[in-house]
């Protein structure tokens, strides 16, 4: 960076202040939310700035950055051109407003598709009006997501999943992992089944594989599963844009949960257990899985809690 550019990123950290933001966790994978209508998405949406705002020692501190604003253009979300394949339930979009979401995480980068923070962004969205009927629309930059709670928690339908790969036999496993494969939920995951989810030494191994030169250029999250005995799956998740591990993902649930399915190995819904402890559930809907393309509808149910809400002091 650049004198001239660190000057520049002074001056919008220092713009910040007083700017309102909230504090969101979702199973323990924590955002700070900005609501356009409140504060200039510009200031906030420069890598710089988002740094300093997920450190958590000089900053507010969180796996990420979400900024929500109605969106302008109706009907403009991703993956809106074929109804039939868009979420669980199309009926949902009656009488909604679309909302734009963006995510970055916390190294600065676009995330396409963050699960927990979607599912953030549905709670703040009803309760700060944004979707004032309780019908919640979300476009992403993987696309549209319907939403709504369900029990006291929020639901989102994502747009179906249509790349699935249940073998990975470029990557090598090791002796405890039986299972390993990809979907693409929004973003490209790695599934591995290992028999101990204690063992994994995520950091380490998740960095390895992350950077693995079959998935480049993007890499991969990924992510472990190990069955409990009850019916239920822990799973871990080594987060790209975090390059660590964080206590949930929304997305490698979802990932997991489908390849279990195909596998075999668990049916719908899956219940998984987060590193944080809570639990998430994702509903499962193959469609011609016979055919030579199927796809998968997925919906995913977890908490979408609000921390606290605060304004900025000083950044930086």
């Amino acid at each position: 960076m650049t004198e001239t550019s660190g000057a520049a990123v002074d001056r919008q950290l220092l713009s910040l202040s007083g700017a309102p933001f909230t504090k969101m966790t979702g199973s323990g994978n924590d955002f700070v939310v900005f609501d356009a209508r409140a504060v200039d998405r510009r200031l906030v949406e420069v890598p710089e700035v988002i740094r300093a705002i997920c450190n958590r020692n000089n900053g507010i501190g969180a796996d990420g950055v979400v900024v929500l604003e109605p969106n302008a253009v109706a009907g403009s979300g991703k993956g809106t051109q074929d109804s039939d394949r868009h979420t669980m339930n199309d009926g949902l979009e009656t009488g909604a407003a679309p909302i734009l979401l963006k995510y970055f995480n916390s190294d600065g980068s676009l995330g396409e598709l963050c699960g927990n923070a979607t599912l953030c962004s549905t709670t703040l969205a009803i309760e700060s009006g944004l979707a004032p009927n309780g019908r919640v629309l979300l476009d992403t930059d993987s696309g549209r997501v319907s939403a709504r709670m369900t029990a006291g928690e929020p639901q989102i339908d994502l747009a179906p999943v249509t790349v699935v790969h249940p073998e990975q036999p470029l990557l090598d496993r090791l002796e405890s992992e039986t299972h390993a494969g990809f979907a693409l939920v929004g973003v490209p995951h790695i599934v591995f089944v290992t028999s101990s989810i204690d063992d994994v030494f995520v950091g380490l191994r998740g960095r390895s594989i992350r950077q693995h030169a079959s998935l480049l250029p993007d890499g991969a999250n990924v992510n472990w599963v190990a069955s409990l005995n009850n019916g239920r799956w822990a799973y871990r998740t080594y987060e790209r844009g975090v390059e660590g591990e964080t206590l949930a993902c929304g997305t490698g649930a979802v990932a997991a949960a489908i390849l279990l399915t195909t596998w075999k190995l668990a049916t719908s819904p899956v219940r998984l257990v987060t590193r944080s402890g809570r639990e998430v559930e994702v509903l499962i809907d193959v469609r011609d899985s016979a055919a030579a393309e199927p796809y998968w509808k997925a919906s995913l149910r977890g908490e979408g809690r609000i921390v606290f809400r605060g304004q900025i002091g000083r950044l930086g």
